[in-house]
């Protein structure tokens, strides 16, 4: 068995993708995708042998431009 951790941040489902993106819709749901995805690449670099699947490819285009 592997086990591959992933994010599934639905785009758009209960608020817009800048409010998931930037975490700026606490009170609709709280997420924050930026330092999601941030602090994931940070983990993936000190451990290059860990893997991670981003689902939603419009986060991470967000977050590559960033």
């Amino acid at each position: 068995m592997h086990v591959v951790p992933h994010s599934h941040d639905d785009v758009g489902w209960r608020t817009t993708v800048d409010g998931y993106f930037d975490g700026t819709t606490k009170n609709i749901q709280w997420t924050n995708v930026k330092t999601e995805l941030t602090t994931v690449m940070e983990a993936l670099e000190m451990n290059p042998a860990r893997k991670f699947s981003e689902v939603e490819m419009k986060f991470f285009s967000l977050w590559w431009k960033d």
